[in-house]
C-alpha cells in the first residue's frame, strides 16, 4: 500500500490506468478517518494510494472529493458520503455520488432532507443501528482488548470482528471501508482478518500506559468540542477507579455530563475562577503534570485532548 500520493492529474492517470478504480469520500466531517479506515483496510488487499502517484500502478485511489479541483466531471467507482449538515455540502456531496457507479452513506449523520437530492439507485448505508443497511453490533470493549463484535449486513448475518480501535465513533469506518472492499472483490474473510489487524492512528483514541500503571488515551490529534465529546462517551463505557481528563478550554466541555470525571484538568494561561470543584486549572505543563502525578493511580483513565507526551510510558498497541 502506498498513501503517499502525488498532486499529479487524475483524468491523465486513469486515461493511462483504466481499470483503476476511484474512491470518492466527500462529507461535512470525518473525511479524514474515513480515509484512514479505507487506506488501512484495503491497502492490505490492493495497491491503493492516496491521490495520483505516477510511481504506483495503483489499483484503487482515494481521494477527499473537497480537495479535488476537476470534481465537475469525476464519476468515481463509489462515492463515499460520510455526513452532511448544510445544504452546500449535501448539493456538492449527492450531485457527485449521482455521477458514480455506488454510492455508501452514513444513515445516522445524513439528514433525511436531503434523501431526495439521490438520484443514484445503487445506495448501502451504514450508521449505529437498524434501519441503517449494515452497523456494528458490539458485544465487549476494554481499552486493552479493544472491541469485539458483529457487523450486521442486510441479510441480518452477524459477521464476529475483533478490532483494536476505542470508540464506537472510530467503528463506523471499518464498517463503511467493509463495505467498499467486498464491492471491489475482497472476502468476507479477508475483511474479517483486514479489520483485525487495523491499529489507531497515534493521537486518535490511542490507548498506552502512564505512571503508576494509569492508562492514557491520547485523543490529542483533534482538539475539538465534537471529538472531545466523542472521546468522553467512549470513556464512560469503560470501568475504572478514576476518570480524568485534559484539555486546554473549559468551554469545550459545555453541555456535556461530566459526572462520571473525578478531574477536569485545564491547561490555559488564562484561569477562569468561575469553574466548579473538579476543575483544576495549570498554567504551565509542569504545574499540571505534577498534580496529575499525585492523582493517577493503577486502571485509572486519563483522556488526553491536547498533546502531552511526557505523560506516556508507551502505548498499548
Amino acid at each position: 500500500m502506498s498513501l503517499f500520493g502525488k498532486k499529479n492529474d487524475l483524468d491523465n492517470y486513469l486515461k493511462k490506468h483504466p481499470e483503476t478504480r476511484v474512491v470518492a469520500v466527500c462529507g461535512t466531517r470525518d473525511r479524514t478517518p474515513a480515509i484512514n479506515a479505507l487506506g488501512m483496510l484495503m491497502g492490505q488487499l490492493y495497491t491503493v494510494t492516496l491521490g495520483v502517484n505516477d510511481d504506483v500502478d495503483a489499483g484503487i485511489i482515494l481521494i477527499d472529493a473537497h480537495n479535488y479541483e476537476k470534481i465537475d466531471t469525476l464519476q468515481p467507482a463509489v462515492t463515499v458520503i460520510t455526513g452532511c449538515d448544510n445544504d452546500q455540502d449535501a448539493q456538492f456531496c449527492f450531485a457527485l455520488a449521482n455521477r458514480s457507479g455506488e454510492v455508501v452513506l452514513n444513515y445516522n449523520d445524513t439528514p433525511k432532507q436531503y434523501a431526495a437530492l439521490l438520484q443514484n439507485p445503487e445506495v448501502t448505508t451504514y450508521g449505529q443501528e437498524l434501519p441503517a443497511d449494515y452497523y456494528f453490533e458490539n458485544h465487549e470493549h476494554t481499552v486493552d482488548g479493544g472491541q469485539k463484535g458483529d457487523i450486521v449486513n442486510p441479510r441480518g448475518e452477524h459477521i464476529p470482528v475483533e478490532v483494536k480501535i476505542l470508540g464506537e465513533h472510530n467503528l463506523l469506518p471499518l464498517v463503511m471501508a467493509s463495505i467498499v472492499s467486498r464491492r471491489f472483490g475482497a472476502t468476507r474473510e479477508q475483511v474479517v482478518a483486514g479489520i483485525s489487524e487495523i491499529r489507531p492512528i497515534q493521537g486518535r483514541m490511542s490507548p498506552a500506559r502512564g505512571m503508576r500503571g494509569s492508562i492514557i488515551i491520547d485523543d490529542s490529534a483533534d482538539e475539538s468540542a465534537e471529538s472531545i465529546q466523542r472521546g468522553l462517551l467512549a470513556l464512560y463505557h469503560y470501568d475504572a477507579p478514576a476518570r480524568m481528563i485534559v484539555i486546554d478550554d473549559a468551554n469545550k466541555l459545555q453541555n456535556l455530563d461530566l459526572d462520571l470525571l473525578s478531574d477536569i484538568l485545564i491547561l490555559n494561561e488564562t484561569p477562569n475562577p468561575a469553574l466548579g470543584e473538579k476543575f483544576h486549572q495549570f498554567t504551565t505543563e509542569i504545574e499540571l503534570i505534577n498534580y496529575l502525578g499525585s492523582r493517577l493511580e493503577e486502571n485509572g483513565i486519563v483522556l488526553l485532548e491536547i498533546p502531552l507526551p511526557e505523560i506516556i510510558e508507551s502505548y498499548l498497541w
